[in-house]
């Protein structure tokens, strides 16, 4: 490639200096074609987004499901049992929680399930749950309705 095409602007790719950087040490790992690819997708998700669309990009609740399945089929079991019910909280077992009795909260033990509030986050990367810890510290959280339509699917 000559001078002037590599710097031509079609041959351009905005990139952040951190990934302009892993891409030029490490060439081997990212082709021509990928880095086409990229600039593409990017320019289509451009042209949709001034026209007013929104581009959504979601994760499988499967894959969620495969990293933590006991955390999932707990979830799952609750919301069969209180389908209406959308916020949930990680504590120790030994802590109380006084919830709203008209607005069933849903309780995970930390000392049950190991590492649970970096799960919970996991699952909020996932766009399963957001958090909405206060100042009680009690990290707490709401199941996003896309994700309460995948625990109830049939299994």
């Amino acid at each position: 490639m000559t001078p002037e095409e590599r710097s031509a602007p079609e041959n351009g790719i905005w990139l952040c200096q951190t990934c302009s950087r892993l891409i030029d040490v490490d060439v081997p790992s990212y082709s021509t074609d990928l880095l086409r690819e990229w600039k593409t997708l990017a320019e289509m998700r451009a042209y949709l987004g001034i026209r007013g669309f929104a581009i959504v990009v979601s994760r499988s609740f499967d894959k969620l499901e495969e990293k933590m399945p006991d955390l999932t089929a707990e979830m799952r079991k609750d919301i069969a049992d209180l389908p209406f019910s959308r916020t949930c909280v990680a504590m120790s077992s030994k802590a109380a929680f006084n919830g709203d009795p008209d607005n069933p909260t849903l309780i995970y033990y930390t000392d049950k399930y190991e590492h649970l509030v970096s799960k919970l986050k996991v699952m909020e990367n996932y766009g399963a749950l957001v958090d909405v810890t206060t100042k009680s510290h009690t990290p707490k959280f709401e199941l996003t309705e896309d994700f309460v339509e995948y625990l109830q699917q049939p299994r």
